[in-house]
């Protein structure tokens, strides 16, 4: 008798358990940022299996760069713009991990802007852009560990304390849950500015040609990028967008950012990896790009932009992975 009320117990305690952790979870779907939530839950979860041959990841300079809907339309090509902004390497690695239990891809473009950063974590605020979508699994535990330090990382387990300013909030999370289960607009991770910069880029040097080594945690994920995309099957492409390259602030948390750039050629030709550097004069010459009316600020390319380099980019994978258009 006494054993039969200790597993009733027992039961009820688990399913106490099971009830708690369910509705924590609902409740974490509610109250999180649904600023890139829906486009990555799609790409990571929901869209059909194999349906993305062609993935763009990396952080926001690809965001505003790369126009899914346009590529489709130009090149006939299914494609996701995986990225949210600040997203660092070693996020971007697991995301991507975590895309390919579902997606097959045959080429991914990697935007290599943040193997630039010299420090070891990146801002936390922007971890939750890219951590908060994906499901608990292994490579969310190891993104976590990788993105936050030990102090900070029940949060990104359990969103709902980084949200609790939100609790209250009931008018703006009813609006975002309305826009997150209604009608999906089909932007597959694009988001770009319509701001114009209006100058011209003031960096000149470009005939610089020294390497700086990498920090050794971007230069281990950069690493984990090309044995990835053996391991996987998949034409990796690294890429760097348009962007002033004169900047303090760009100097503080690069260090010496053209010679990482130069760097990353280096280690990505020894192994065969193409790189397509947008960020020079004579690239932005053959795409008719004009840095003062087609960025949105010093970083970033705004929307009309993005049209003129995705078509650039979509005629440069035409020449170098004929593999995506074979079919």
């Amino acid at each position: 008798m006494k054993k039969k009320i200790l597993l009733r117990r027992l039961a009820g305690l688990v399913s106490l358990i099971l009830c708690a952790s369910l509705l924590l979870c609902f409740a974490n779907e509610i109250f999180v940022d649904k600023g890139h939530y829906r486009d990555l839950k799609r790409v990571l979860y929901t869209d059909d299996e194999n349906s993305y041959p062609l993935l763009f990841v990396g952080g926001s300079h690809m965001g505003g760069a790369i126009n899914p809907p346009y590529f489709k339309k130009e090149f006939g090509i299914n494609s996701f713009n995986a990225s949210t902004g600040g997203q660092e390497l070693y996020e971007t690695y697991y995301l991507l991990k975590e895309i390919l239990k579902r997606q097959n891809p045959k080429v991914v473009v990697l935007d290599i802007y943040y193997a630039l950063n010299q420090s070891p974590y990146g801002d936390k605020s922007f971890a939750h852009r890219v951590l908060d979508p994906m499901k608990i699994s292994c490579n969310k535990i190891k993104a976590i560990e990788a993105s936050v330090p030990a102090k900070d990382r029940l949060a990104y387990f359990f969103p709902l304390l980084m949200y609790h300013s939100r609790w209250s909030d009931t008018k703006s999370i009813q609006k975002e849950w309305q826009d997150y289960i209604g009608k999906y607009t089909g932007a597959l991770g694009f988001d770009a500015g319509d701001q114009q910069y209006g100058k011209k880029m003031a960096y000149d040097n470009w005939n610089y040609a020294a390497c700086t080594p990498l920090a050794d945690k971007q230069e281990n994920y950069l690493q984990k990028f090309f044995q990835l995309a053996q391991d996987e099957n998949f034409q990796l492409v690294l890429i760097n967008f348009p962007c002033e390259m004169s900047s303090d602030k760009l100097t503080q948390w690069a260090g010496d950012a053209p010679g990482k750039l130069n760097q990353i050629k280096q280690e990505a030709s020894a192994v065969g990896i193409p790189f397509l550097d947008l960020n020079r004069p004579n690239q932005m010459e053959k795409m008719g790009f004009d840095f003062p009316t087609m960025m949105n600020n010093a970083s970033h390319v705004n929307y009309d932009g993005a049209y003129v380099v995705t078509e650039y980019v979509g005629k440069y994978l035409q020449q170098n992975t004929p593999e995506l258009f074979a079919d």
